[in-house]
């Protein structure tokens, strides 16, 4: 009986351990992916964690329990601002491999050592909890490493697993969860004290009379020495939350000394997601036009989904009126022109629809801030959206300008399992509507959901589209790397035959498509007849002088697909279920994508969310 409750003292010590450890980890990692996104903070995260945990078991110093509760709260303590400021530091440094590097090294290490320590020193326990004197020495290596391995590996599971699908967390600030455990951890430390209440008795009888009384006294003064530091955390505790903002966002944000504000911040699906407009300077002076000021994006962690002109960089063609927010403000073009690159779609007159101009249905998979999916609307295109974060749907609705699509068009899931069922109930024949038009722009952050890239998937999205379909699918990258070749060979034996066209400003010569990362639109069709574009006119520019230049320039931004593909190959260069890297070899060009982004916006706009 003795060895069973010992055992149980045990495990409820070392589920008492990791739980927090996991949440502490998954805070950490959270508070850092919006200034470093989510492919750099992640790279190392592991590696640091499990060292930090292995040198908790193989120091060759001994901690004590009190000591140690008392360590892991002040640790705890400084936590948010830890790793709020050493991120944002090394992040100015530009190097998104070292930067996350060392904010996981000296913000969280500290934290892993402290807490794997409490169960790679976890020592024999008495009934009472308490400590066995008649074993003082540590647990041999062997055993620390052991523990510290398997916290390591189950701390880390959880993280995965339990805390990054958990929606309840949107709403809990990472100051709080670090503030949280530091209380805890405060609380702990006191009642670890022994208090002595009573002197020594002379008679032996009156000290067995007295001891009860003792107890009772100790545990009222622990009890109450408990309840006046909670009331003094709560009270002090928001001195050590670092400058984040809380989430979600409940009134709009303006920072005290930079014209910027925050319209709107909520954790959600896909990460963090904000809107945010850059004011026009307080200097500002209206023929100084090419300084940069009056935008306003829309922001996932690190990386921007799409953003418009505002204030005097809102400019419109033929005297027509500017596009308008849900409160009526006006919006002016996109800051990107990869997304009025997708409706040159409208443009394709190749096909029975697209020669009679008859586009009926368009399908937006990945809404971002709603560019194109507002264009076809605009045009009087059904439109249907599929986006797996509401709040990026919300944003595009609220500061976007994007109109409501109608009843029974807007689908907020994962692209694939919405493919699926919409294709069994099309082999069902309980649907008839198909697509003349599919938009796929689900690049994010430097990388993109690799799933949906497969043969597989466009199987599926092909039943939901008109026989002569056009697919038009945003793509950022290296041109000539591994991952645009897969993308493009498996658009290519999906739809048969595919054109591309490229955004960049000054024009694409060979060089860079070994170096620059630069957005691609591909257009792709099952049809027999060649892909053709007509020229543009008035009516497909609703009043936008962006619409008017790039779809104008068309031709000019074709990209050569024959450097880019490998027939030679063969289906090495496909992308299936079975065979998918996309996402690591995406991965691995994240850290390009992040320097890319530093370079758009000043280092203020990423450190304010």
């Amino acid at each position: 009986m003795y060895n069973n409750w010992r055992l149980v003292l045990k495990a409820i010590r070392l589920i008492s351990v990791i739980v927090p450890l996991s949440l502490i980890i998954f805070t950490h990692e959270r508070e850092m992916i919006p200034l470093y996104g989510s492919g750099p903070t992640s790279y190392l995260l592991d590696k640091i964690v499990f060292a930090a945990a292995i040198a908790s078991a193989i120091h060759p110093i001994r901690v004590s329990l009190s000591r140690n509760l008392l360590y892991s709260g002040i640790a705890l303590s400084l936590a948010p601002n830890a790793t709020y400021w050493i991120a944002v530091w090394t992040s100015r440094r530009k190097d998104p491999l070292f930067g996350p590097a060392l904010t996981h090294t000296f913000a969280l290490g500290p934290l892993v050592f402290l807490l794997t320590t409490f169960v790679a020193e976890m020592e024999d326990m008495d009934l009472e909890g308490k400590a066995n004197d008649s074993n003082t020495e540590r647990p041999r290596i062997v055993l620390r490493l052991i523990r510290a391995g398997v916290t390591y590996l189950i701390a880390f599971n959880l993280k995965e697993r339990v805390w990054a699908s958990n929606s309840l967390l949107y709403h809990v600030s990472d100051s709080f969860i670090f503030l949280i455990f530091a209380g805890i951890f405060y609380n702990l430390w006191i009642a670890s004290f022994t208090y002595r209440t009573q002197g020594p008795k002379v008679a032996s009888e009156l000290r067995t009379q007295t001891k009860d009384r003792s107890l009772l006294s100790e545990y009222q003064v622990k009890a109450a020495a408990i309840f006046a530091f909670t009331a003094f955390w709560w009270a002090i505790h928001p001195k050590f939350m670092n400058p984040i903002l809380p989430h979600p966002l409940s009134q709009v944000y303006t920072h005290p000394t930079y014209p910027l504000q925050v319209l709107s911040a909520e954790q959600s699906v896909t990460g963090l997601i904000t809107v945010v407009e850059w004011l026009p300077p307080p200097d500002y002076q209206v023929e100084n036009n090419q300084q940069l000021h009056s935008v306003r994006y829309l922001r996932a962690s690190h990386s921007l989904l799409g953003g418009v002109w505002t204030h005097d960089k809102i400019q419109v063609l033929d005297d027509e009126q500017p596009l308008m927010d849900l409160a009526g403000g006006p919006l002016g073009d996109s800051i990107y022109s990869t997304f009025v690159l997708q409706e040159a779609v409208r443009l394709v007159n190749s096909t029975k629809a697209g020669k009679a101009g008859a586009w009926m249905n368009a399908l937006v998979i990945g809404l971002g801030s709603g560019i194109s999916a507002t264009s076809f609307i605009r045009h009087q295109i059904s439109t249907t959206i599929v986006e797996i974060d509401p709040a990026v749907y919300k944003a595009a609705r609220t500061f976007f300008g994007l109109p409501d699509p109608g009843p029974d068009k807007v689908f907020l899931e994962d692209a694939r399992a919405w493919s699926s069922k919409q294709r069994a109930k099309i082999e069902a024949g309980q649907k008839k509507v198909l697509f003349d038009i599919v938009v796929h722009d689900c690049f994010s952050g430097g990388g993109v959901p690799q799933h949906i890239f497969t043969v597989e998937f466009w199987d599926d999205l092909k039943v939901t589209m008109q026989p002569e379909g056009i697919l038009v699918v945003n793509f950022a990258g290296i041109l000539r790397s591994r991952s645009s070749r897969l993308v493009i060979n498996t658009l290519e034996k999906s739809f048969g035959q595919c054109r591309a066209f490229h955004d960049v400003f000054d024009g694409l010569n060979d060089e860079k498509y070994d170096t620059e990362f630069i957005n691609v639109v591909v257009f792709c069709t099952q049809s027999s007849a060649p892909l053709t574009f007509r020229q543009t006119r008035r009516t497909d520019w609703l009043g936008s002088p962006l619409r008017r230049h790039v779809l104008k320039t068309l031709e000019a931004r074709e990209v050569d697909l024959r450097s880019i593909r490998d027939p030679s190959e063969g289906n090495r260069y496909i992308l299936t279920d079975k065979n998918n890297p996309l996402g690591i070899l995406q991965g691995e060009q994240g850290s390009h994508h992040w320097q890319v982004m530093r370079e758009v916006l000043p280092d203020i706009h990423w450190e304010t969310y």
